[in-house]
């Protein structure tokens, strides 16, 4: 599959960026934008060499059309759906001036992630570092290919949002006939737990996500970066398994 963006291969000759290379440096924006993905059961964490040009999110519910007899068709909404995105990025062998300060110039040090990431079903926290996007995904498919002339190698990746299974169960499906609401009984909120008045220890375990913990602590997943900067993380999408978090209450926060 050809991948579409304007990427074109250059060389770096006599320490002076050639044509070619000064056409990709205009197709990657060197700027603070990182893309970044945290694999959530090993805790490895890679940063695409090269920032892609783009992304997309899509974002919406199931809506669904229900005909009712003397009043005509209406409009329902769902759940919410599960964006697939296909990812577009360049993996380098040269030393190029738009590489992230993090790059390493070997294509199978990230080829080799997301193929075992995706192989074990593991599940990747996608982050884009200037913006609110930050998603639990899985891994479906990885496309690649090596440019001839550079060397380099031009990937697509397919992933889909993850979301966990949260269970309902239906009371008195016996008795249910088609067209009748079933009663459903769902887990209790975080947040109806008594507010917290002391420091506690959480450990950290596998799976664990600053923004899970906050979740559970104190029903708002959004306070993750302030308990990063309580506990001295500098990195608030990577934590360690067997690390101990201080938990204060959400006003030391």
């Amino acid at each position: 599959m050809s991948i579409t963006g304007g990427i074109i291969g250059g060389a770096i000759i006599g320490g002076t960026v050639g044509t070619l290379a000064a056409q990709q440096a205009a197709a990657y924006r060197p700027r603070k934008r990182r893309i970044i993905f945290v694999n959530l059961t090993t805790g490895q964490e890679v940063v695409l060499p090269v920032t892609p040009k783009e992304y997309i999110i899509d974002r919406g519910v199931n809506i669904e059309t229900v005909n009712l007899t003397g009043f005509g068709d209406v409009h329902l909404a769902g759940d919410r759906t599960l964006f697939t995105e296909r990812l577009e990025f360049m993996l380098p062998v040269q030393a190029y001036p738009f590489n992230d300060p993090t790059t390493v110039l070997e294509p199978f040090h990230y080829i080799d992630f997301f193929e075992l990431t995706g192989d074990r079903k593991e599940v990747c926290r996608f982050i884009v570092s200037d913006s609110r996007t930050q998603c639990e995904v899985l891994l479906e498919n990885l496309q690649y290919r090596q440019q001839e002339g550079t060397g380099d190698y031009y990937c697509v990746l397919t992933m889909r949002r993850h979301r966990q299974p949260n269970p309902v169960r239906l009371v008195g499906d016996e008795g249910t006939s088609f067209g009748q609401a079933a009663t459903v009984s769902t887990p209790a909120r975080a947040t109806e737990t008594p507010a917290q008045t002391a420091v506690q220890n959480h450990t950290v375990q596998a799976g664990d996500t600053l923004s899970g913990i906050c979740r559970k602590y104190y029903g708002n997943a959004n306070l993750y970066p302030k308990l990063a900067a309580y506990n001295g993380i500098p990195n608030p999408n990577l934590i360690y398994d067997g690390s101990v978090l201080k938990i204060p209450p959400a006003s030391a926060l």
